[in-house]
C-alpha cells in the first residue's frame, strides 16, 4: 500500500470519488483508464486512494492509486456532479470481479460504464472502423484489378 502525500492530480485538481481517471501506456500505445474508488484518510497527511479498473490477468478489480499509475502522470479524464457519485460507486462495486475482454469489457469499456451507465470504448470503435476501411479499400483495389 502506497500513501499520497498530496491529494491531488499532476494538474493540481484534487482527487475526488468517482473521477473517471486514465494513465497512458507508453509501451503499448495505449491510455489505461479507472474510476476513482475509495480515498482513505490515514493521517491529515497520509491518504490511501483505490482506482477500480479492469486488467487481462484480474478482470475488474482495485489497485492503489500508485499501482494504476504504474511510474506514469494519472490525468482527470471526467469529474462527476455531486449527484453523480453514488451511482458511479454501485455500478463499480456491482462490476468487481468481471473478466476482461478487448472487445466488449476492457478498461474504457468499465469505467464507460460507470460514470455513465454505458460500456463504450472509443478506442475499440476507433480500431474497429480504420480495419473496416482498410478491408474496403483492399476490395475496390482487387475490383479495380480485375
Amino acid at each position: 500500500m502506497i500513501f499520497l502525500t498530496q491529494l491531488a492530480y499532476a494538474s493540481g485538481e484534487p482527487i475526488c470519488l468517482g473521477d473517471w481517471v486514465r494513465v497512458h501506456v507508453p509501451k503499448r500505445g495505449i491510455w489505461h483508464h479507472g474510476i476513482v474508488r475509495r480515498i482513505s484518510f490515514i493521517t491529515a497527511e497520509l491518504v490511501v486512494v483505490e482506482v477500480a479498473h479492469n486488467m487481462k490477468a484480474t478482470g475488474i478489480t482495485m489497485t492503489d492509486f500508485s499501482d494504476f499509475a504504474d511510474g506514469q502522470i494519472v490525468f482527470l479524464h471526467r469529474r462527476p456532479s455531486a449527484t453523480q457519485v453514488a451511482g458511479i460507486l454501485a455500478r463499480v462495486d456491482a462490476s468487481m470481479g468481471k473478466r476482461y475482454h478487448l472487445f466488449n469489457q476492457n478498461c474504457e469499456h468499465f469505467a464507460s460504464f460507470a460514470f455513465t451507465g454505458k460500456a463504450e470504448s472509443v478506442s475499440v470503435k476507433s480500431t474497429v472502423k480504420a480495419v473496416g476501411a482498410f478491408a474496403l479499400l483492399g476490395f475496390l483495389i482487387g475490383l479495380l484489378d480485375a
